[in-house]
């Protein structure tokens, strides 16, 4: 059931971390909200709370509130991503779900990108599903059961001018779900990638503002991509494990 299904999802103070979080707590799962930002984190869990009223009273009931657990995380760190999952075992004792979501990206040539920002992206995109991965599956084991999407891009199957460092993190995305599926499958563990194309996120709109007004219109919304998440998670016949899915 649902509603005792417990999923972390780095990234989400906004766009598809954030819908992802919302439409999965809206389904009664215990949602874990993670984000670098506290000021997201908090809007996210306000809005949230808002939507589980549960009369016209504005009152609602003070279980739903033991629902959501707000951590703030930077994934590229080990200890943070540590006390991330401890913080989230010790309220909610399991986890079925994890998303990482969580991602950065530097429009620049090659030649152009300081090492640096190289880390950066590769730190946060690739890294931080590795940390988050790594302590969550313990618990998945033990448990014999467990879902892990990994948010890569259309980037992460073709590679595109001035996005090499972010390409790169994103074509190590899949190869860590195709050999990790391999890997837990046994556990009854499915890990399975997303592979969006342009998505109407801030992210988006602030790597190039006049591109991103120009062809907002056209651009993917964070809420279907959460759908196809969530669709990924919950219809076990009809994704299978290790795979990568393109959305458009």
């Amino acid at each position: 059931m649902v509603e005792k299904k417990t999923a972390i999802i780095t990234g989400s103070g906004r766009g598809i971390g954030k819908e992802t979080a919302i439409l999965l707590a809206k389904m009664g799962a215990n949602v874990v909200i993670c984000s670098r930002t506290q000021s997201e984190i908090d809007s996210v869990i306000k809005e949230i709370k808002e939507m589980i009223i549960i009369d016209d009273s504005n009152h609602h009931d003070d279980r739903d509130d033991d629902r959501l657990l707000g951590i703030r995380c930077d994934v590229n760190i080990s200890s943070e991503v540590n006390h991330l999952i401890k913080s989230a075992i010790a309220k909610f004792k399991f986890i079925d779900i994890l998303v990482n979501n969580a991602g950065i990206v530097f429009v620049k040539k090659l030649l152009d990108t300081s090492e640096e920002e190289w880390d950066k992206t590769i730190g946060t995109n690739l890294k931080g599903p590795f940390l988050c991965t790594k302590a969550v599956l313990p618990f998945m084991i033990t448990n014999r059961s467990g879902v892990i999407i990994n948010v890569s891009s259309g980037a992460g199957k073709t590679g595109f001018p001035e996005l090499s460092a972010y390409c790169a993190s994103k074509f190590g995305m899949i190869g860590l779900t195709e050999s990790l599926a391999w890997e837990v499958g046994n556990y009854g563990i499915r890990v399975m990638a997303i592979c969006p194309g342009e998505v109407d996120t801030k992210m988006q709109e602030d790597v190039d503002p006049v591109y991103y007004r120009n062809n907002k219109h056209r651009m993917l919304k964070p809420k279907t991509v959460a759908k196809k998440i969530l669709e990924m998670i919950f219809e076990d016949r009809r994704y299978h494990n290790g795979q990568s899915i393109e959305i458009r």
